[in-house]
C-alpha cells in the first residue's frame, strides 16, 4: 500500500520549513468559524495596500502575527473544503488562484509602513483532491502559466543568468541550474515533467510587481502511471521588495545605494555564461531585456 500525504499536511510542512523565528500573535481578528456557510471562500487582495484594510474586509477569516523582527503577518488558512479562491488584483494583470490552503502577506511596521502589504505568499494545490494524475498535473499547471501570460505577466529570467528560452532553457534547467527557472511558453513532454525537480519555478513580472510560481511534488509517488500528489505555491512582491532583496539584509535601508554594484556585478556574470553557452553553439534570446530597475 501506498502512503501519502494530504495537501494540508504538505502546506504545514512547507511553513514550518520556510520560517524565520518565533511569531507572536498580537493583534487576531475574529476565530474563523467551522460552518463553511457564514463566511466567504473567496477573497480579493492587492499588492500593496494597507493590511489594516484587509484585515477591516475580512475580519473574520484573517488573523495578524506580529514578529519581533518589525513585521505584520496577515494570515487566512482554509483547513476543510471548499478551499479558498483568491482574486490577485492588480489592475488588467489581475488573476484568480483557486483551490487555495493558505494566504501570508507581510507588512513592514517601520519606515517602510507605507508601502502595505510588499509580499503575498499563496499555497494550494492543483486541483481540490489530494491526488492527481501527473499528466493532469503537468496539463493545468501549464495552462495556468499559460493564463498569466495573457493576462499580461511577461516570463522573466533572474539578472546573473543567461538569456536562454524555450527547450534551451529546459535542458540548462535539468542539467546546469535548476534556480534560473523555466521559460512558461515551453510545454515539457510527460517524461520530461517527471525529471523536473521539486521547488522548479516560473518567473513573471507586470507592472512594478514579480510573481514566481513554484510546484512541489510529493517524492513517493512518482510513478507516471499511478497518482501523485503536488502543491503549488505563489509569491507575489512589489520591484522595490525584490530589488531590496539584492542586498544583505542589514543593508536594506541604503540599497539604492548599493544596487548599481550589485547589477554590475550580476551583468558580468551574465556575460560570462552566456559566452561559454555560444561556444557550446546555445542560442542566447538576444531580445530579452530584464524588468525596469525602480526609482
Amino acid at each position: 500500500m501506498h502512503t501519502f500525504f494530504s495537501l494540508n499536511s504538505v502546506l504545514i510542512g512547507l511553513l514550518l520549513l520556510s520560517g524565520c523565528g518565533e511569531k507572536i500573535i498580537t493583534t487576531p481578528g475574529t476565530a474563523i468559524e467551522k460552518n463553511a456557510n457564514i463566511f466567504s471562500r473567496q477573497i480579493t487582495i492587492k499588492i500593496g495596500e494597507q493590511g489594516s484594510g484587509f484585515l477591516k474586509r475580512y475580519p473574520a477569516l484573517v488573523k495578524v502575527e506580529h514578529q519581533p523582527v518589525g513585521m505584520d503577518f496577515y494570515e487566512i488558512d482554509w483547513n476543510t473544503l471548499p478551499h479558498g479562491v483568491i482574486t490577485i488584483e492588480h489592475d488588467k494583470n489581475s488573476f484568480v488562484i483557486k483551490d487555495v490552503l493558505g494566504i501570508s502577506a507581510g507588512q513592514d511596521l517601520g519606515g517602510l509602513a507605507n508601502e502595505g502589504l510588499s509580499e503575498i505568499d499563496i499555497k494550494g494545490g492543483i486541483t481540490s483532491s489530494d491526488l492527481i494524475g501527473h499528466d493532469e498535473a503537468r496539463s493545468k499547471t501549464y495552462a495556468l502559466l499559460q493564463s498569466l501570460i495573457g493576462k499580461g505577466w511577461q516570463p522573466i529570467t533572474p539578472m546573473s543568468d543567461p538569456r536562454l528560452k524555450g527547450k534551451a532553457r529546459f535542458d540548462y534547467v535539468l542539467g546546469t541550474d535548476q534556480f534560473i527557472g523555466l521559460d512558461p511558453s515551453y510545454t515539457p513532454t510527460l517524461d520530461e515533467w517527471m525529471h523536473i525537480e521539486s521547488n522548479t519555478y516560473w518567473r513573471f513580472y507586470a507592472n512594478h510587481v514579480y510573481l514566481t510560481v513554484r510546484f512541489t511534488r510529493e517524492r513517493t509517488l512518482t510513478d507516471p502511471a499511478k497518482p501523485g500528489a503536488y502543491l503549488l505555491s505563489f509569491n507575489v512582491k512589489t520591484d522595490l521588495e525584490e530589488f531590496r532583496g539584492y542586498v544583505k539584509p542589514e543593508d536594506r535601508q541604503h540599497w539604492k545605494e548599493l544596487l548599481p554594484a550589485v547589477l554590475t556585478k550580476f551583468a558580468a556574470t551574465r556575460a560570462q555564461k552566456e559566452t561559454e553557452l555560444k561556444a557550446k553553439g546555445i542560442a542566447i534570446d538576444e531580445t530579452y531585456r530584464d524588468p525596469p530597475v525602480p526609482n
